[in-house]
C-alpha cells in the first residue's frame, strides 16, 4: 500500500503532501521512564511523565516529476522550501499525518536543512518535527463564597535549606554539604524522615550546622525484612509527586 506523508497547517488549513514519500516515517508514543538512586537500596525504575516525540523527516524535493512522486507533486524544490520555512518561522502548528497508519498528531516544525547532492537539481532535506501539546484552559467556577486573603509565599531557599532534585539521596547530599555521607541518617532525624532511603524531587530539607547534626540520634534504614513496607512508601510518595491516581503497582518488591 502506497503511503503519503502530509503536513496540514492548522491555522491556514493548507495541506502539503511531501512529493516523495520518505523511506521511513518517524513516530513515538508512551510514557517516559525515570531512574532514582536510593541509599543502600540502589537504583529503582519508575514511570515518568507522558513524553512528546522529537523526530526528523528526511527526503527529497524533486526538480522533475518521477514515476514515484506523489499525486499533485510540484517539480520545483523552492515551492516546498519556501512553504515549510515559513511555517517553521511563524511557529504554526501542523498536523503530522501518515496515510493508512492512524498517525495524526499536532507538531511544530524545526529549521529546514536542505541542499543539492548531485547535478540533478533535486534537493535533499532534513526536517525536524516535535510533537505539540495543547494547554487546556482552566475554568474557575463561581461559588459565591467570599474570597480569602492571599497567603504569603513560603520562605525562600537559604543556606539552611536544600530542595531535593532528581538523582539526590541523603548520603550524597550530606557528603556534598557536610563532607560526611554517614550523617545521612541523622539528617533524616532532623527532618522527621522515617525512611532515610526515601526522598523525592521538590522535597525541602532543613540543614542544621554540622555540630548540631552530629549530636542527633540516627534514624535507622529499614532492614531487608521490611522491604515490602519500603516499597509501599515509595509507591505512595511517587504517586503523590507525579499526581498518579492509579492503584496499579509501580514496581515489584525490592530485593
Amino acid at each position: 500500500m502506497q503511503r503519503y506523508v502530509i503536513l496540514k497547517n492548522t491555522e491556514t488549513g493548507q495541506e502539503l503532501t511531501l512529493p516523495v514519500t520518505p523511506s521511513s516515517y518517524p513516530m513515538a508514543a508512551g510514557r517516559a521512564v525515570e531512574t532514582l538512586d536510593m541509599a543502600e537500596t540502589g537504583q529503582i525504575t519508575l514511570p515518568g511523565l507522558k513524553s512528546l516525540f522529537d523526530k526528523t523527516i528526511e527526503g527529497m524535493f524533486p526538480a522533475k516529476l518521477y514515476p514515484f512522486c506523489a499525486p499533485g507533486a510540484v517539480a520545483d524544490p523552492r515551492y516546498y522550501i519556501e512553504l515549510l520555512t515559513q511555517w517553521s518561522a511563524d511557529a504554526q502548528v501542523c498536523r503530522y499525518i501518515v496515510s493508512g497508519t492512524g498517525i495524526n498528531v499536532p507538531v511544530l516544525l524545526g529549521p529546514l536543512s536542505y541542499g543539492e547532492a548531485d547535478g540533478s537539481n533535486d534537493v535533499q532535506y532534513t526536517l525536524p518535527i516535535r510533537e505539540y501539546r495543547y494547554l487546556e484552559e482552566v475554568v474557575v467556577e463561581e461559588t459565591g463564597n467570599s474570597s480569602r486573603p492571599v497567603e504569603p509565599a513560603g520562605e525562600p531557599e537559604t543556606a539552611d535549606r536544600y530542595t531535593v532534585v532528581k538523582g539526590d539521596c541523603l548520603w550524597t547530599i550530606c557528603r556534598r554539604i557536610y563532607g560526611d555521607g554517614s550523617l545521612a541518617y541523622k539528617l533524616a532525624t532532623a527532618n522527621n524522615i522515617r525512611n532515610p532511603n526515601l526522598i523525592y524531587p521538590g522535597q525541602v530539607l532543613e540543614l542544621p550546622d554540622k555540630a548540631t547534626l552530629s549530636g542527633l540520634a540516627a534514624t535507622a534504614a529499614p532492614q531487608t525484612t521490611t522491604a515490602q513496607q519500603t516499597t509501599q512508601e515509595v509507591r505512595e510518595t511517587v504517586r503523590k509527586t507525579l499526581g498518579l491516581k492509579s492503584e496499579k503497582p509501580l514496581f515489584t518488591t525490592l530485593r
